[in-house]
């Protein structure tokens, strides 16, 4: 039983007794709290609300793992593969499954070249989380068919667009074996101009088995570069260790 579960119970047997009670103000309240509940529940994955939201490992080294969303981008995450490579950092791909199938020699070579290439949805739609079950899990698993045509691998986890969760998010994901990944530090980093801004963001949330979010997909390459490179530096110099998103979770 999740927390979401447990709390609408709670609400109807508070809202059953203000009925009895013929008490409209407090079952409006009621309502309005279960509301206010499952806005936090959508838009805070650490909460756990709808499921399990795995958004850290829970070992205790100063361990932490990259995740990179919306691609594969022809030239952004191309030149950043290259500079994981001469860095020797392994990274995951949370891919849009239209932009694997536009790109599918990208996704191939992230998976070559030693990261994981997971699921980001199809579409990356606004929308998704007013998807039903069987919706979402249609586009899930059109997602998966693409990165395993083109890269050979079979994602085991997936990020919803935009980190927004309801129950329908864990019910397709469970149908189709996936776990539902968060993060414990969102970079902002499409919002935030700075690369040093952004750097600075990630250090004030650094803890061992943090899961950190950046993008590859919609940001200019320049910045990503930048901002990649000063993370890792200052990473080494905070005594942490990059490793594989799987590593981080076992």
């Amino acid at each position: 039983m999740t927390r979401f579960h447990i709390v609408v119970i709670v609400a109807v047997i508070f809202d059953a007794t203000a009925l009895m009670l013929h008490d409209f103000i407090l079952f409006g309240a009621v309502i309005f709290a279960l509301l206010v509940a499952m806005g936090f529940g959508v838009a805070i994955p650490q909460l756990q609300f709808f499921g399990n939201f795995i958004c850290r490992g829970l070992n205790s080294k100063k361990q932490v793992a990259l995740t990179f969303d919306d691609g594969p981008g022809p030239r952004s995450t191309s030149q950043l593969l290259e500079l994981l490579r001469a860095e020797k950092i392994p990274s995951a791909f949370f891919c849009v499954g239209k932009n694997v199938a536009a790109n599918p020699e990208l996704a191939a070579r992230i998976v070559r070249e030693g990261h994981l290439l997971e699921n980001h949805s199809y579409a990356h739609s606004n929308f998704t989380n007013f998807y039903s079950t069987t919706r979402l899990q249609m586009e899930l698993a059109q997602t998966q068919v693409i990165i395993e045509k083109s890269s050979g691998v079979f994602p085991k986890f997936f990020r919803p667009p935009i980190g927004l969760s309801n129950p329908c998010t864990f019910r397709a994901a469970k149908k189709l074996d996936l776990k539902v990944i968060g993060w414990t530090i969102r970079s902002l980093d499409t919002v935030i101009a700075s690369p040093e801004k952004i750097v600075a963001r990630i250090v004030r949330g650094l803890q061992p088995g943090a899961i950190i979010l950046l993008h590859d997909g919609n940001i200019p390459v320049e910045k990503l570069l930048a901002t990649v490179k000063s993370l890792l530096d200052t990473l080494r110099g905070l005594g942490y260790e990059v490793v594989r998103l799987d590593e981080l979770l076992k």
